[in-house]
Formats: C-alpha cells, sequence, structure tokens
C-alpha cells in the first residue's frame, strides 16, 4: 500500500470545465492552518467549529485577491478522511479554481494523488475496501440502476452481506476446531454434522451473492450490442427509434453508413451501447471496406447482436451469408419494414437457414410497430428479466475473489465427506476467509490496492 503520512493534501475535486462552482480540498493534520494562509474571512478558520461555513477572499502570496469563496470547515474525526478537511466553494470555469489550488500548495500542501482522499478515509476504517470502490462507481454510474446500486454499496448493503458470511466462515471454523481432537470425522458424528451443515450454509450464501453477478456487471459496465446487416435494411433507422432520436444518418442511398456509430441507451437502469454498423457487402472502395471490416469486428467483439433483416424483400444470399457468420446464441433477428407489403407470402425469416436465435422480432423502426415488444424482448434476453435484486455484485474483482471463496468451501466439503483431518479442511477454511478479505481489503495485497485507487481521479 502507498504510504499516506500525515502531510495536507490539496485538490481539485469537480470537474473542469465551465460551471457554475468548483471545489478545492484540503486534508491533513495542518489543512485548516494551511487554509488560514490563503483565506482571508472574519476569523481565522483554526478558530471556527466544524460543518460550518464562511465567506472570504483567497489571496496569493503576494496578497492580491484570487478569488471570493466559501469556506467549509470539517474537523477530525468527523470528516470524510477523518482527518481535518476544508473544501473551498471557488467560481466554476477551472482558471479561478487551479489559482486557489496554486495558492494552496505554495502555503505547503501538496497535490493529492489519485484516489487518496478516499484511500485515506479506507486506511482510517471510515469505510471498507467495498464501500471505497463504490465511491468510484457512483462517479461512473451512467443509469439510475448503475447509481443506486453503488449508493447500496456505499451505504454498506454488500459489506452487510459479506460480514455475514465472514460470520459463516467463523462458525464454520470454530467447528471444525471443536474436532482437531478426534482422530477422523467418521461414524455419523454430531459435531460432523454440524460442520456439514454450516459448510452448506456458507455456499449457500456465496450462491447468492453470485447469482446475479451477470447483471450486476451489466449494471456497472453496460452490455455492448451490435446492430448488423446488409445495407439499407433499416439498421440506423433502428437506433434511432430505439434511442428516441435523430442520432445515426438515415437516407435511401445503400450504405450510408460507413463507420461505426455508438450510442448507450438506459434498459430498465442497464446502460447498453448500440453499435450502428455499415451494412455487410462486397466493399467498393476502400472506405466501404474499413467499414464492413469494423463491422464485422463489432459483431464478434459485442455481447449481443441484433441482425436486422428486410421483411419488404425477403431474404437473399447476402443475408444468409451473415447469418452463416454469426453464433445464434447472442442473436435477436429482427424483421425490420413491416409497415411496408411483404415481397412474399412467406415470413422472411423461414427463409434463413435453420438456427437457433436467442429471440426474433417483427418491427417498423418508421412507425414504432413492434418496439415496445422488441424492447420487452431485449430485456428478457440482455438482463435475464427484470434488475431487481437488492444487492448486485458487480465488480470483477469481488467476484473473483467470492468464487475463490466458493471453490475452497467445496473442497473443504469434500475433505469433510473424506473424513479428513480437520487440520487440513483447517486451511482449506483459511483460503476462504483469505479471498474473502481480498474483497473488503482486510487482507488485499498492496500491489491490488494500489490499482484500485489508482484508477480514481484526483480529488476523490
Amino acid at each position: 500500500m502507498r504510504a499516506s503520512p500525515g502531510d495536507t493534501i490539496a485538490a481539485i475535486s469537480t470537474a473542469i470545465g465551465p460551471g457554475a462552482i468548483a471545489i478545492v480540498r484540503l486534508s491533513g493534520g495542518r489543512a485548516i492552518e494551511t487554509a488560514d494562509e490563503v483565506f482571508r474571512g472574519r476569523r481565522r478558520l483554526c478558530d471556527c467549529a466544524g460543518h460550518t461555513v464562511h465567506h472570504g477572499p483567497i489571496v496569493d502570496r503576494d496578497g492580491s485577491e484570487i478569488d471570493e469563496v466559501l469556506a467549509t470547515v470539517m474537523r477530525s474525526p468527523n470528516s470524510f478522511t477523518t482527518e481535518d478537511m476544508i473544501e473551498f466553494g471557488c467560481h466554476g470555469g477551472g482558471l479561478a479554481a487551479r489559482r486557489v489550488l496554486e495558492a494552496c500548495l505554495v502555503a505547503g500542501a501538496r497535490l493529492a494523488r489519485r484516489g487518496e482522499f478516499t484511500e485515506r478515509a479506507f486506511l482510517a476504517g471510515r469505510l471498507d475496501l467495498v464501500q471505497a470502490e463504490a465511491v468510484a462507481d457512483i462517479v461512473a454510474a451512467r443509469t439510475r440502476k448503475g447509481l443506486e446500486s453503488a449508493l447500496g454499496q456505499l451505504e454498506g448493503r454488500l459489506s452487510g452481506r459479506l460480514s455475514d458470511l465472514r460470520e459463516r466462515l467463523i462458525d464454520l471454523k470454530a467447528e471444525v476446531e471443536a474436532l482437531v481432537d478426534f482422530d477422523d470425522l467418521s461414524g455419523g458424528d454430531g459435531g460432523t454434522r454440524a460442520v456439514r451443515e454450516a459448510a452448506a450454509a456458507a455456499r449457500a450464501e456465496t450462491a447468492r451473492l453470485l447469482a446475479h453477478c451477470d447483471l450486476g456487471v451489466a449494471v456497472r459496465e453496460g452490455i455492448a450490442v451490435a446492430i448488423v446487416g446488409k445495407p439499407n435494411v433499416g439498421k440506423s433507422s433502428l437506433m434511432n427509434a430505439l434511442l428516441m432520436r435523430e442520432r445515426s444518418i438515415v437516407t435511401p442511398v445503400p450504405g450510408t453508413t460507413r463507420d461505426a456509430i455508438e450510442e448507450t441507451i438506459d434498459l430498465r437502469g442497464v446502460p447498453v451501447r448500440l453499435i450502428d454498423t455499415a451494412g455487410w457487402h462486397d466493399a467498393g472502395d476502400e472506405a466501404e471496406e474499413a467499414g464492413v471490416e469494423r463491422a464485422k469486428s463489432a459483431a464478434r467483439g459485442a455481447s449481443f447482436v441484433l441482425f436486422v433483416l428486410d421483411a419488404s424483400t425477403g431474404v437473399d444470399e447476402r443475408d444468409r451469408t451473415i447469418a452463416r457468420a454469426l453464433d445464434p446464441a447472442r442473436v435477436v433477428a429482427i424483421e425490420n419494414k413491416i409497415d411496408l407489403p411483404p415481397a412474399s407470402d412467406g415470413v422472411c425469416l423461414s427463409e434463413l437457414p435453420s438456427r437457433a436465435w436467442l429471440a426474433t422480432a417483427r418491427v417498423s423502426a418508421l412507425t414504432g410497430d413492434g418496439l415496445d415488444t422488441l424492447r420487452s424482448t431485449l430485456v428478457t434476453v440482455l438482463l435475464g428479466g427484470e434488475p431487481a435484486e437488492p444487492v448486485l455484485l458487480g465488480n470483477v474483482r469481488h467476484i473473483d475473489a467470492l468464487r475463490c471463496v466458493d471453490a475452497a468451501l467445496g473442497r473443504a466439503a469434500e475433505l469433510v465427506e473424506r473424513s479428513e483431518a480437520p487440520e487440513i479442511i483447517g486451511v482449506e477454511l483459511n483460503e476462504a476467509m483469505l479471498a474473502l478479505g481480498e474483497i473488503t481489503g482486510e487482507t488485499t495485497p498492496d500491489d491490488v490496492l494500489q490499482r484500485i485507487f489508482d484508477r480514481f481521479c484526483v480529488g476523490k
């Protein structure tokens, strides 16, 4: 773990750019004294109580006024970092905040590292690592569901579940240690039964947490969905219809889209990244060829594919070629332009090679007919239904560690069934405890901690 000495750190905590206000933060043993070096209010901040706000100018070393600010005083231990903290509310726009920060650095503070404010809160025990990571997730949230999930994690919902699991593991270790004086675990002993039951209860809890991890990852990171098909089947029109605004250019000329265009929609609280791609066809020039290659790459890299066909013209060999190139287990096949008279009596999907598509749909991107049904289909296919689980495990690091917990518990259960020595079972339980501690920060290696906080922005 990076050293976090008691020196005073400072950083701009708001995004640089036009805005009404910007925040400059200071934290550390001399945060208030450092702030007094640059703040000229009616009272010295050292004489002010915690959780009070004071108005005045910030001046540079020469006494020239830099900006007019509101200074918020937060005294240890009742602050985010548990240290003395000051927040200067400056005028927005970037320049004023940068000059206030420079004045604080000249006065003795040093520039904070990425995530150092949250790191100090973690090291002081105010947050566990799960809660600390939630701070970054709140900043990065792209949908209401993502924000709610991150806020729940910051409030300790996931930490509470992990704490309950830890208690189960402690109880299980106690049951095993109680058997150390016995030569084996055979014979249907009551102690053996208690170990089996405790192990089963712990594994059941890990299973409950892992059951919705795919949805949790989707809420946190989003789902990439590529829209593919031959030229002029209405891919761009479908994307615009799902976005409910004009994003992709739509013309009657085939091949209008030459590059991949990406936009994100909120699908029941999950960010879905739609990728509108060029139509798959024999390219006539280098630019078209590059567009087609990007379309194929997008289809390969996406989690799911919307394969669009033209219901008014039926299927041709180009559609069949595309169908053969796609993995049907990731494809929703969509007949578009159902508002137009069909070219034949048959349904165009029936003319394709038999494929086990995830789902099918019939829509008109122009009139909106069938779009509500398509959205419901996408919720079922992409999300597995409505995302209603109150605690969603979406951090891949957490998921990997919890799977290690489950694997260690599984090995321990097998050892119990084989009547192995309690000491050997205890080794597996220690592995489970270590893996669980990596999630909350109790046993997380220093290099992992550094990578976690390095992903934060400066000022958080």
